[in-house]
């Protein structure tokens, strides 16, 4: 393994002539950055490029000194009067490359918005077989030899983009970057990069070879500033004009990334997943198998009285009819993990800052949540209270809608929105909702649980998903958010199990559950498939939920509990109101199969639940996940019956062999 691909530098080798343009000194710098002129900024968005190879090490402008185990190296960027400091030193299992904040500096004239990592290490020809892996999602690969190159790249912030961005319009379901890690496998060798600080401020970006460049690579960004725009004179046409605007921290942390290297048969995605599951050090804790099961309690319609228009508030589930399809599921013999979803203040749709224990009244008020929480946890149940301390619509409770919410780099507030898919703009008809600061967050679950008297576990399903900046004077970036949750989950709720859905890695350390954690990647053109690298990361230690579309196969190949969401209340209750994306989900359209679903994954995973998935792989529509303890599960996908393993497996089946289970 090389620092950089040096032969594209030999005009006497092939990759010289295979790889043309700025991509010959990307493929052998050690730092790149992305920068703003701050005089123009208000009329682009376009950043300049400048890489360490041709803009420092052939103008003689780069320090290295010698420190412990390993150097620093200061690259000067005359141009831009910036200078970025690097640090590289050997570990046990490989090395580790520091960006040091403290120690970047930039002039008056530019700004640096983000800075590339070794953008030309893990980078494979088209020589060897191998891949890229990509975090998006459960995770994806990318063959090194796919030739996609001029068609599309791969650009994702870690833990998604940032919520005080505002979306203008809708841009398809997402799938997030939930783990900070990414890896090459290139021959019989691969390494792993896990970036250990600075993950929240972290971009992966991944390119496949090209007309222009024979290589695929992968590295990771740190981004130092976050960059914005906004509409001038909006509702008129023939005078808008945009705007735009670049964050301007006062001090940068840390950007570290620990590379690994393995060969033989661990340079696998499964062997990079069992790199990062040692890193974050999970213990074996998973519950037995459940059905995970989402249920929503309250909502509200538009209604008049005597010409006078008010909110209405109507069910969707009561606490009586939550009850009862628990107790429906247990009667064969089914446990449900239940996230129970508008249970509290105003419903599904936070009006309020829910810093008050208020179960809503035509749920069946405090008595009737008393009566529930006490029958719930029976028969090998739990149940979550989702707690949504993040929106608020309405002033409130010592929380206000102006003065508590994030703001933009604008200093304006920044709207959420429900879109329409259809024309993927926001929908009109409905005011949009805001995000509180951290500290406010921090300051409304101390209220709600300084109130909250009862043990049954709590959903903070939001956090799990959205992490966002405050640019507001003394504002707080994605870390101090992340760390903000973090306490809350850690000190705030300790004591309490908790949910999160989708579950970025910061909730790891915390989390008992996972609801719908993804089960493919974002579908980026250059993804040949989707691998179950998060699951990897996960199976035995958190227990997770499928998404809703997955099927029995899906659940059985990833080691998902089968997982429903819907209403108690029939279909026909959502007309006319905003709630239509609950059409379809009303629970006697999928009790039965629910039940079917989750007896044939409870039959396979009873005795595998708190076992480590420690590899898989998939061929010619057949896959294999293989357990810690040697047992290996085959999922056949075709239409053809097939013989893997010593055993027959029909068309669209599964079959488990060694073990405890032979």
């Amino acid at each position: 393994w090389y620092s950089g691909q040096w032969d594209v530098l030999d005009e006497n080798h092939p990759a010289s002539e295979l790889n043309s343009g700025r991509i010959k000194t990307d493929l052998v710098s050690s730092v790149a950055v992305n920068f703003v002129q701050l005089s123009t900024i208000a009329g682009t968005a376009v950043p300049s490029y400048q890489n360490s190879y041709a803009y420092c090490v052939l103008k003689d402008n780069v320090t290295v000194t010698g420190i412990e185990n390993g150097f620093r190296a200061e690259y000067y960027f005359e141009d831009i009067d910036s200078t970025v400091p690097l640090e590289i030193t050997l570990t046990d299992s490989g090395f580790s490359a520091a960006i040091i904040g403290e120690d970047i500096s930039m002039g008056d004239e530019y700004w640096i918005t983000s800075i590339e990592l070794l953008p030309g290490f893990m980078a494979g020809d088209d020589r060897l077989e191998g891949y890229i892996f990509v975090p998006s999602g459960s995770g994806g690969l990318i063959p090194l030899n796919s030739g996609k190159g001029d068609l599309a790249v791969y650009s994702e912030m870690v833990y998604g983009d940032d919520a005080a961005i505002e979306e203008e319009e809708y841009t398809g379901e997402s799938r997030n970057i939930l783990v900070p890690v990414y890896g090459l496998k290139y021959g019989d060798g691969a390494v792993t990069a896990v970036i250990s600080e600075g993950d929240t401020s972290a971009r992966i970006r991944a390119e496949a070879d090209s007309l222009t460049s024979s290589f695929s690579r992968v590295f990771s960004e740190y981004v130092t500033a976050i960059t914005d725009s906004t509409t001038l004179f909006e509702s008129n046409y023939e005078n808008q004009r945009v705007i735009y605007g670049v964050e301007q921290r006062e001090s940068f942390s840390d950007y570290r990334v620990d590379y690994t290297f393995l060969s033989g048969s661990s340079a696998t995605y499964a062997g990079m997943a069992q790199v990062y599951r040692e890193y974050i050090s999970l213990e074996s804790s998973a519950e037995p198998p459940q059905l995970y099961m989402t249920l929503y309690g309250a909502a509200t319609r538009k209604a008049s009285f005597l010409g006078i228009p008010y909110t209405k508030t109507f069910s969707l589930t009561t606490f009586d009819e939550a009850e009862e399809i628990v107790s429906e599921m247990n009667e064969e013999d089914i446990p449900v993990s239940l996230q129970y979803v508008g249970w509290n203040n105003s419903g599904i749709e936070n009006k309020k800052v829910p810093s008050k224990f208020s179960p809503v009244g035509v749920l069946g008020g405090k008595s009737g949540f008393e009566d529930f929480d006490g029958v719930i946890n029976s028969n090998d149940n739990s149940v979550f209270y989702d707690l949504d301390f993040l929106s608020i619509r309405k002033s409130s409770w010592g929380f206000s809608a102006l003065s508590d919410v994030c703001k933009s780099i604008f200093n304006t507030r920044t709207p959420q929105y429900k879109y329409m898919r259809s024309v993927y703009v926001p929908v009109n008809t409905e005011n949009p909702w805001y995000i509180l600061k951290p500290a406010s967050f921090e300051k409304a679950a101390d209220k709600f649980f300084g109130k909250f008297n009862y043990q049954s576990g709590v959903s903070l399903a939001v956090i799990g998903d959205t992490l966002y900046s405050d640019f507001s004077e003394n504002g707080s970036t994605r870390a101090d958010t992340a760390e903000s949750y973090k306490k809350v989950m850690g000190e705030t709720a300790a004591g309490r199990e908790i949910a999160v859905d989708v579950g970025n890695a910061y909730t790891y350390a915390f989390a008992d559950r996972i609801y719908f954690l993804p089960m493919t990647n974002d579908g980026n053109l250059l993804f040949e498939c989707s691998v179950p690298f998060v699951q990897m990361v996960l199976h035995g230690s958190i227990s997770y939920g499928a998404e809703t579309s997955s099927t029995l196969l899906d659940c059985i190949e990833y080691g998902a509990n089968p997982y429903y969401a819907g209403i108690a209340a029939d279909d026909s209750t959502l007309i006319e109101t905003s709630f239509n994306w609950l059409g379809g989900t009303s629970y006697e359209n999928w009790a039965d199969e629910a039940k079917t679903t989750f007896k044939s994954y409870s039959e396979v995973y009873k005795d595998l639940y708190n076992k480590q998935i420690v590899g898989h792989s998939e061929s010619n529509g057949v896959s294999q996940t293989v357990f810690e303890d040697g047992t290996v599960i085959y999922v056949n996908r075709t239409e053809s019956t097939v013989s893997v393993g010593g055993i027959q497996i029909e068309p669209y089946s599964f079959g488990v062999s060694g073990g405890e289970q032979q």
